[in-house]
């Protein structure tokens, strides 16, 4: 298990895509994942890595808000996902739902694991970081877990 100061000493420079679960923890200052994502998030705010995500993972994101009837939080994750120079939205066209059902077939993923993976790949990261058990490395990307790291960045 690495220090989150390890994982972004390794991770400067590079490009990462960032599933829901990582942007929700931070979104919802999830206690046991916060200070992480927050981490995470700084470095991709002060350009030491650079992020990616894609639409489904903003569409993910804004089901709870909807869900609830909440407007005014629906308003302020839109404002956040069109931060100038912050995170990369990256579309899914035909050739990323190829690949994601491809990579669904070859892993047994579910869809919208395949669909993340997939963008990610289309995207050219060199890793997902991600809170869910479903997405594992392979020769194509490296799986960064956020519960791997979770233990030293817990907050009081």
């Amino acid at each position: 298990m690495g220090s989150i100061a390890e994982l972004l000493d390794r991770l400067h420079g590079r490009s990462v895509y960032l599933d829901s679960n990582v942007l929700i923890c931070f979104l919802d200052r999830n206690p046991d994942y916060f200070a992480l994502s927050a981490a995470i998030i700084e470095a991709i705010e002060s350009g030491s890595i650079a992020g990616y995500t894609g639409d489904a993972v903003v569409a993910e994101i804004l089901v709870k808000p909807y869900r609830t009837g909440n407007i005014e939080l629906v308003s302020g994750i839109k404002a956040f996902f069109q931060t100038e120079q912050f995170l990369t939205i990256c579309h899914h066209d035909a050739d990323t739902f190829d690949l994601a059902a491809q990579l669904r077939a070859k892993y047994n993923q579910k869809f919208i694991d395949a669909l993340h993976y997939a963008t990610a790949i289309r995207s050219g990261c060199h890793a997902i970081i991600t809170n869910d058990n479903g997405i594992r490395t392979s020769d194509h990307l490296e799986v960064i877990s956020l519960s791997t790291h979770r233990a030293k960045t817990r907050l009081p």
